[in-house]
């Protein structure tokens, strides 16, 4: 294991996202340009879903004094991010489990960032996990997230139909242009022999994902306003990649 580029590998893993995000950097600057005009620059910061630790790392750039904690449950990407991003604690937390944030500690946190990763919840589950921010982000706080959510096929099935069709097209001319996509980043892991107990860990604690439906843009918005943030609103969107924003 000594002998990976684990920075190659999150630099790699970075080049596949943007192939679904082509503006990736650029919504992760305004993210936390929002951050800043919100909360102020923030000493407590949470990369939620942290993945190998993309956000964690730019945040550590943006913010050297902030206490950086990034969350996740995938132990492959956790190992990435704990090998390539410096200064950052990584923890291991299952968020649709009771008490996953005691991961956290016990202060409260000024800002909690995620992308591309809450659309695995179910909408029952993300409407706990809003109920946990609100406790855990201080007043003034501030979450965001950059993810994919559908406009809603039963509330705007012209729209939404619509906007998953531009999404589509974005990925497939990425990919068109020669960006690796998902599945081959995931078969190149799995050709690493170094990573083979990772991987089948990683393919365990999924075994049993599964979803009702697909999170909408009126299931976040509901979720974080019962759970108590005084403003929720989308401050980007491209089709229907959302840069959702809930002030606590």
């Amino acid at each position: 294991m000594s002998q990976i580029g684990w920075g190659e590998w999150l630099a790699r893993w970075d080049r596949q996202q943007a192939g679904y995000l082509p503006d990736r950097d650029e919504q992760f600057d305004l993210m936390f340009t929002i951050v800043e005009k919100v909360a102020g620059t923030p000493e407590r910061f949470v990369d939620l879903a942290c993945g190998p630790g993309s956000i964690s790392a730019r945040a550590a750039a943006r913010f050297p004094g902030a206490r950086i904690v990034g969350v996740d449950l995938d132990p492959f990407l956790l190992v990435i991010a704990r090998n390539a991003v410096p200064g950052v604690r990584f923890e291991e937390a299952d968020l649709r489990a009771a008490g996953w944030d005691a991961v956290l500690g016990d202060e409260p946190v000024d800002a909690v960032c995620s992308a591309t990763a809450l659309h695995w919840l179910d909408p029952a589950d993300l409407e706990e996990l809003a109920r946990t921010l609100a406790r855990r982000i201080r007043p003034g706080g501030v979450f965001l997230n950059a993810d994919t959510m559908r406009l809603g096929p039963a509330e705007v099935p012209q729209l939404d139909a619509v906007a998953v069709e531009l999404r589509n097209q974005i990925w497939a001319d990425s990919h068109a242009a020669g960006i690796e996509d998902w599945k081959s980043w995931w078969d190149a892991a799995a050709e690493e022999p170094a990573f083979t107990t990772l991987l089948s860990e990683r393919e365990r604690r999924f075994a049993d994902r599964s979803k009702s439906r697909d999170i909408t843009l009126t299931d976040t918005l509901e979720a974080f306003r019962k759970a108590g943030f005084a403003e929720v609103a989308v401050l980007g969107q491209v089709a229907d990649k959302h840069l959702f924003t809930a002030v606590r």
